[in-house]
């Protein structure tokens, strides 16, 4: 018996900057994408500089998602890790509702290389 081949889509990967909960604060977000925090997750110092969080996002194929857009977006290559900013002073219920709601239905392709602010 054939089956039709199901696409599953690729789940978004995200680097949160020091910024941000641990990620078990973001339930929603958390059954979407997979979440990796910059201190917690990967042990980097709260005072990381960005670019060296960039690049962990570069080497670990994510997204970082930040507060702090205009500095992270100045470090965007082209067809590496991109940058989701989100405005600052939000709840992390606000947070876990906001990027759910974002990422739902995208491809994480797409979002190579491009900083977009939600």
């Amino acid at each position: 018996m054939h089956h039709p081949k199901i696409t599953k889509k690729r789940k978004f990967r995200f680097i949160l900057d020091s910024a941000f909960a641990a990620p078990s604060k973001f339930p929603k977000l958390n059954k979407k994408a997979k979440l990796i925090h910059s201190v917690i997750d990967l042990g980097l110092s709260p005072t990381t500089e960005d670019k060296d969080i960039y690049q962990k996002a570069i080497e670990g194929n994510c997204i970082v998602l930040t507060i702090n857009f205009d500095d992270f977006k100045k470090l965007v290559k082209t067809d590496k890790a991109g940058v989701v900013g989100i405005p600052s002073q939000q709840t992390n219920a606000e947070i876990d509702e906001m990027v759910t709601k974002f990422i739902s239905g995208k491809n994480p392709d797409d979002f190579l290389g491009k900083a977009t602010k939600i």
